[in-house]
């Protein structure tokens, strides 16, 4: 009988200092939990935050709307032409920065990838949709002339595997 007397004995007595804890330090407490709160409502923020509607020399508004492809060529560990093989490239970029990008091939579904840009300097920066990562093109504007190069990944032989290369896009308003 004794050692269940000295077991509640015990627990009472770790129950009374951490009720003495408690009482001394609840601002800490206190200050611990409104800063959690506060980390985890922060932390889900958009991530579209972090992209500038202007760049050096550009901003979203000159790039906005309708464009078609005038020349289309990805390098990759070969060099395609997507004109010259049938293929048409159009961009549609909202005002918001939303883009929709398409590649159609006659006979073939459509290829459409949507996404958010936006500028890092003078830089394009692009978050498509489907992956998180971040790309930077290579962006000029001359004559209602739209000139784009980036790295980007693509499944232009349709083999299931995207290849890694650098799609150069000239364009012209549609």
């Amino acid at each position: 009988m004794k050692l269940i007397d000295n077991i509640s004995q015990l627990k009472t007595n770790k129950y009374l200092i951490f009720k003495k804890y408690l009482r001394k330090n609840k601002f800490l407490f206190f200050l611990t939990a409104i800063l959690a709160v506060f980390l985890t409502v922060t932390s889900c923020g958009d991530d579209d935050e972090d992209f500038s509607d202007t760049g050096t020399n550009l901003s979203i508004s000159d790039i906005a709307g309708s464009w078609i492809a005038t020349s289309a060529t990805f390098s990759a560990p070969e060099h395609i032409d997507i004109l010259e093989e049938g293929g048409t490239v159009l961009l549609v970029i909202q005002n918001n920065g939303r883009f929709t990008f398409t590649l159609k091939y006659p006979g073939e579904a459509d290829e459409v990838s949507t996404g958010k840009l936006g500028f890092d300097g003078e830089y394009l920066a692009v978050r498509f949709d489907d992956d998180p990562e971040e790309a930077s093109f290579f962006i000029s504007l001359v004559n209602n002339i739209l000139t784009l190069r980036g790295q980007v990944e693509l499944d232009l032989d349709q083999n299931g595997i995207e290849d890694f290369g650098i799609l150069e896009l000239i364009m012209e308003r549609n």
